[in-house]
């Protein structure tokens, strides 16, 4: 089993100048330029904490786990713990940062399990009327975290958090294509859906079977489909192949392991197999994956 943690890339811990024990900081790409050599935010790196970034003038590349997204004003991206990210070296963007920890935010409704699901999007386009709406949040969020603390400061924050991360969530569900009004997530299928998601982080590279995963949630595949479909609009087989993916796509661009050793620590038996999941995945071999062949990426 890998250990991504242990990997040589180098992982910024959450360390604010400002309000130093509140588990929030606001701040800006320009002044964390300041602080921090260019040469270090180009190259491969991670964060311990989640940050939520929204574009206010520029433009520049930005990669989260290997996809590459072209950003603008208007541009929004949330950043999760141990996701690999990296800017372009040419960039000219500026944009509003908040900076979380992972047990500051409120625990609200089902959704909000997006806080820990590295499979949900990290990037959208905020339409005018979208843009306005989670400007008018984030000038709260930062005029709040300015302010002198006399008491209630830091829960006044953690639910001007909720409401931003509540923002992103309907963001979620309204550009998804197959949107529904069955989709909102409540009750039983979201607390199945949570537990899936935390079952799935810790058994995805011994198993890629439904039937397991119903097993070890004591309910029938049937159940958790269901769930799946409610809660992330896809299949419980197609969340257990994104989640495999996505490590193997970690490990291939980030360590020199042989294809064979990243197949058998995800779980292949044999190295075809492997080579036929990722291309059928990614539409390209481990191979051209690693090579970086692929304009996208």
């Amino acid at each position: 089993m890998v250990d991504f943690a242990s990997l040589p890339i180098p992982v910024i811990p959450y360390t604010p100048l400002c309000r130093p024990g509140v588990g929030i900081a606001v701040t800006s790409l320009g002044e964390v330029r300041a602080k921090v050599r260019m040469d270090f935010t180009t190259a491969p790196h991670r964060l311990d904490y989640h940050q939520i970034m929204l574009v206010e003038s520029g433009t520049g590349d930005f990669t989260i786990d290997s996809t590459r997204y072209s950003c603008r004003a208007g541009s929004l991206l949330w950043i999760r713990p141990n996701q690999v990210i990296q800017f372009a070296s040419a960039t000219n963007m500026d944009a509003h940062l908040v900076m979380f920890t992972e047990t500051f935010p409120l625990r609200l409704r089902a959704q909000m399990g997006m806080l820990d699901d590295v499979l949900r999007p990290c990037h959208w386009q905020l339409g005018d009327d979208e843009l306005a709406g989670f400007q008018r949040v984030l000038a709260l969020i930062q005029e709040e975290f300015g302010r002198p603390d006399q008491g209630l400061g830091e829960d006044i924050l953690k639910h001007l958090l909720a409401v931003a991360l509540m923002h992103i969530d309907q963001l979620c569900r309204s550009q998804r294509k197959d949107h529904r009004e069955t989709d909102t997530p409540s009750g039983e299928n979201g607390e199945l859906f949570l537990r899936f998601r935390r079952e799935l982080e810790a058994s995805y590279r011994t198993t890629r079977l439904v039937e397991d995963y119903a097993a070890a949630l004591n309910c029938t595949p049937r159940t958790l489909s269901r769930a799946c479909r409610i809660v992330a609009g896809t299949s419980t087989k197609d969340l257990i192949d994104a989640r495999v993916a996505l490590e193997a796509k970690r490990l291939l661009v980030h360590t020199d392991l042989p294809v064979g050793t990243i197949a058998r620590q995800l779980g292949f038996t044999e190295v075809t197999n492997f080579g036929k999941f990722f291309a059928r995945r990614v539409n390209m071999t481990p191979g051209t994956f690693r090579r970086g062949d692929d304009p996208r990426n």
